[in-house]
């Protein structure tokens, strides 16, 4: 198949996605957003087939490249700081929360999705760093 054939009906499938998970989200229908992630589980297994022509076409643009190392290597530069920032404010909102659980008590339940969102980053980069370091290392 044709890539930009390809790119036009990755960039329907996700269209479809967002417009039905936010009409999920304004009409609180559970729904919405359930055929949202059914549509979504389909859109996967054609993403993953084309994941070179998709990547290759965005890349380019009329010719002229778009993406390449530098700019690779910019955004990689920019993600350690974004990641650890959000946990951080993740942490300390979690901690401030559960701090004022006298003055405050009906907000204690606020403090653990913090805890989890921290957790779960902690997690994640650590399987990544595990995974990167096996492969990349000698």
């Amino acid at each position: 198949m044709e890539s930009k054939t390809v790119v036009i009906i990755a960039t329907i499938l996700s269209s479809i996605v967002t417009l039905l998970w936010v009409l999920g989200l304004i009409f609180a229908n559970i729904n919405l957003f359930i055929l949202a992630m059914i549509v979504l589980a389909i859109s996967i297994y054609p993403a993953i087939k084309y994941f070179k022509d998709i990547t290759e076409y965005f890349k380019k643009r009329n010719g002229e490249i778009i993406e390449d190392e530098r700019t690779k290597h910019i955004e990689a530069r920019a993600t350690l700081p974004t990641f650890a920032l959000i946990l951080v404010v993740s942490i300390y909102a979690g901690i401030a929360i559960f701090t004022l659980r006298n003055i405050y008590p009906k907000y204690v339940n606020l403090a653990y999705p913090f805890f989890i969102i921290a957790i779960l980053g902690l997690i994640t980069y650590t399987i990544s760093r595990t995974y990167y370091k096996r492969k990349y290392s000698d």
